[in-house]
């Protein structure tokens, strides 16, 4: 009876472990600088559940005053493979910023410009040159800093 138990026991226990996923929480914010840029900031932190996924997007309600947002909570196997390598920390097509927050959760940060209306193609997200692209992420680590974050670093592009 008792190995029985066991087995029922370890058999729960690795059914649970290879069946756990990662929550995300994501965070779009839209911003307008002072010199007319519009850009969207994306955060995604890696949580183990879906109410500690609401726990780190409830904050954010704070912000629907001054920008414009979106966010949500995702889960299962496509968001694993279209995060793995970011939160492996291996370069990826752009540019991000890689730190746990305050909590100790994983969190990743990017920006991406949009296009203006006299583009061809407005609103749609545009490259930044390398110069403009570490201008930002120097004045975000200057941020996260200050913010009491001690371990964020930059994951520089992949090289195509």
């Amino acid at each position: 009876m008792k190995k029985i138990c066991l087995m029922v026991l370890g058999s729960f226990f690795f059914t649970t472990l290879c069946f756990a996923q990662n929550y995300y929480a994501l965070v779009e914010v839209l911003i307008k600088n002072y010199a007319g840029l519009t850009f969207t900031m994306n955060t995604v932190t890696k949580v183990p559940d879906q109410e500690t996924c609401e726990k780190v997007l409830s904050p954010i309600n704070q912000l629907k005053d001054k920008y414009q947002f979106r966010t949500g909570c995702v889960t299962g196997p496509e968001w694993e493979k279209l995060f793995g390598d970011t939160f492996a920390n291996k370069p990826v097509s752009t540019i991000y910023i890689s730190y746990k927050d305050l909590n100790g959760y994983e969190t990743r940060i990017n920006t991406k410009v949009l296009a203006g209306p006299n583009s061809s193609t407005p609103g749609l997200p545009v490259d930044l040159s390398i110069e403009k692209t570490i201008l930002w992420s120097s004045a975000m680590m200057e941020a996260l800093e200050k913010g009491g974050i001690q371990n964020a670093r930059i994951i520089y592009p992949r090289k195509e």
